[in-house]
């Protein structure tokens, strides 16, 4: 027996779906008017990315900056241009670490350091400038090591206020430095 096709079903669903529209887009009105407003009064705090970079467990870092020399880590975040060197000196993997910029603040993007591990100093390579094996002179980041080892470069703290820092103890400039 064939079943009789009601058009009374077929206008409900097209009640709720004409409902379910509308309700949807008065909800994104609110929404991106309240968005911007927000916007505009300075509420909005946006974080994109980690506070820190995690560069790996400390004993691993410390046997690869051992074998290959100070590490160079790029910013690869587009636009940027904060690039970091990573360094690692005396035998303790748990001392003895520093991070700082790749190259002198004003210096444009294709001028970086140069590793001369002979006399363990750095190199400007587009005027000539050397700088020691911890950079001084150079923009300096917090190096920080969990409980578990982990290695993490805080390269946000001078763009916001300090912790209490329970989370983490920072190394930087501290330990046996080789030297």
């Amino acid at each position: 027996m064939p079943v009789a096709s009601g058009r009374r079903g077929g206008s409900r669903q097209l009640l709720i779906l004409a409902f379910a529209t509308i309700a949807a887009f008065v909800a994104m009105y609110f929404l991106f008017s309240r968005a911007g407003e927000l916007a505009g009064s300075g509420e909005i705090d946006v974080n994109l990315g980690s506070e820190v970079f995690e560069a790996g467990q400390v004993v691993d870092t410390a046997d690869f900056i051992a074998d290959q020399g100070p590490w160079l880590m790029p910013d690869l975040i587009a636009g940027r241009d904060r690039d970091i060197i990573l360094q690692h000196l005396g035998d303790d993997p748990e001392t003895g670490w520093h991070a700082f910029a790749a190259r002198p603040a004003a210096a444009p993007r294709d001028c970086f350091l140069e590793w001369n591990a002979s006399d363990e100093t750095f190199t400007d390579n587009c005027d000539g400038t050397t700088y020691d094996a911890i950079g001084t002179g150079l923009t300096q980041y917090p190096v920080l090591i969990d409980a578990n080892g982990n290695l993490a470069i805080d390269i946000n703290a001078a763009d916001r206020p300090p912790s209490d820092g329970s989370d983490v103890e920072s190394v930087e400039n501290t330990g046996n430095d080789g030297g």
